[in-house]
């Protein structure tokens, strides 16, 4: 049997990702890139959006279903889009960008219709959908500030390293809140009156765990260079794509299917995303970008003495 135990399995997720980010700095494969408030105090604010985008998911739950979840999400690239005209000086979008952004909600509403339905238990359950809708736009746009060259990391490894350190501790107080330790006693105590009977389940769950934590690893990392890389409503699009596969996928896979219709609507989404394109930024945020990259220099890393008196040294002798 398996133990419902979602934050321990993150937590986990985290622990692994954090261990392979210092590996990979460790051994030269990436440069080092020590904690420093400067720019901790950035993924505090992002890592504190990320953990209430999980509560506010798990009170839509409550009060609507996840078919409500799917449409707002697929409606988050629009907000996006404005808040990166807005705050970090992209165009905004073409008519062609607006209208495959058009076609991913209408996909979205179309397959949730054809489905399950949107489900909305009065005012609260417009509350937390709206909550939750700003709160994952402002997460996604400002995903795209902290890997700017502003905050001088050497590689993409250190925002992967940053956020998932900082993750672990609020992951695991919603563990301890939701009571996940006692399903896991209760899962121990399980495995132990009946050892032979549970030796192959408990296999399984340790290779899925483990496999969980490489994907996961994988994922952050390549998040961030992805975010780097591309505008944040161009982020949000891939993200809304991609959980438009996972569902076509599920329902062309799995026992419960998808109707024609469904499919035909999931279909949709997905072309919406691919003729989706990117916004240029404006004239005015290029130059200052390119000033900036010219006349900052990155947040300095803590150096000791004994760099400080080399340095000094080496000043002293080209005198």
């Amino acid at each position: 049997s398996y133990a419902p135990l979602p934050s321990m399995v993150s937590t986990l997720q985290f622990l692994a990702t954090v261990l392979a980010a210092l590996f990979a700095m460790v051994q030269g494969v990436a440069p080092v890139d020590r904690f420093l408030w400067e720019r901790a105090r950035h993924y505090l604010l992002y890592v504190a959006m990320f953990v209430t985008t999980i509560y506010c998911n798990f009170k839509v739950l409550e009060v609507s279903n996840v078919e409500t979840l799917i449409v707002a999400r697929s409606c988050v690239p629009c907000l996006v889009a404005l808040l990166e005209y807005a705050f970090l000086g992209r165009q905004l979008p073409s008519c062609r960008s607006w209208l495959a952004m058009l076609v991913m909600c209408s996909g979205a509403v179309g397959y949730v219709m054809s489905d399950a339905g949107l489900e909305m238990a009065g005012l609260t359950a417009y509350t937390w959908i709206t909550v939750y809708f700003l709160v994952v736009a402002v997460e996604s746009a400002y995903g795209k500030h902290i890997v700017g060259p502003h905050l001088g990391f050497g590689s993409m490894w250190g925002p992967t390293l940053y956020t998932n350190t900082i993750s672990i501790p609020p992951m695991v107080a919603i563990g301890l809140l939701s009571g996940e330790q006692e399903a896991l006693l209760r899962h121990a105590d399980c495995s132990v009156s009946s050892p032979v009977e549970d030796a192959d389940s408990n296999q399984a769950v340790v290779l899925l765990v483990l496999i969980s934590c490489a994907l996961g690893v994988a994922v952050a990392f390549l998040g961030f260079e992805a975010r780097r890389l591309v505008s944040a409503t161009c982020f949000t699009v891939l993200g809304v794509a991609g959980k438009m596969a996972t569902v076509t996928a599920n329902g062309l896979i799995w026992d419960k299917h998808a109707s024609p219709e469904g499919i035909a609507f999931l279909a949709a989404c997905l072309a919406g995303a691919a003729i989706y394109q990117q916004s240029p930024l404006r004239s005015g945020a290029i130059q200052r970008r390119d000033d900036r990259e010219m006349t900052m220099q990155p947040i300095r890393q803590p150096v000791s003495v004994r760099d400080e008196g080399a340095s000094d040294s080496h000043s002293h002798q080209r005198v």
